[in-house]
């Protein structure tokens, strides 16, 4: 913007603009100055780094309670990993995960975050509430934050 200034003050000791026109210039630069500063705050407002977190309580002081944050970006380098590691399951393994409905080769991670981080699901992902014998209630949440 400094260059812009210097321009103007040329252009009036050249005789090329009055005073006056050289303040409406001069206020015109400001307020897009301005602007650019207020969206260069906005953007770095909604920049603000998510995390996937999980949270394990219960109404049992015995109970272990878990509180799991996941920064998104760390994700998106994990899921590479896993990916590759969902390769490496014995083949047994992934057979008896088929018997139970889980096939583990078609789980997408790197789609699963990317949509995550798109704000796609934004909120609770996970929402469980369980009663045991021994524990008691015990509530599971997953949510993106």
């Amino acid at each position: 913007m400094d260059n812009e200034k210097l321009k103007i003050l040329e252009m009036i000791q050249e005789g090329k603009l009055s005073s006056s026109e050289a303040l409406e210039l001069l206020n015109a630069l400001q307020e897009v100055d301005n602007r650019d500063e207020r969206l260069s705050l906005e953007k770095s407002d909604t920049k603000k780094e998510r995390f996937l977190r999980v949270r394990v309580s219960g109404n049992n002081p015995g109970v272990k309670k878990v509180d799991v944050n996941i920064p998104l970006s760390l994700m998106k380098i994990a899921s590479k990993f896993i990916n590759l590691g969902m390769t490496m399951i014995p083949q047994e393994a992934k057979e008896q995960m088929e018997h139970k409905g889980i096939d583990v080769s078609k789980i997408d991670f790197d789609e699963l975050v990317q949509a995550i981080d798109q704000g796609l699901s934004d909120g609770k992902l996970v929402d469980v509430d369980v009663d045991d014998a021994e524990q008691g209630r015990i509530t599971v949440e997953v949510y993106v934050d």
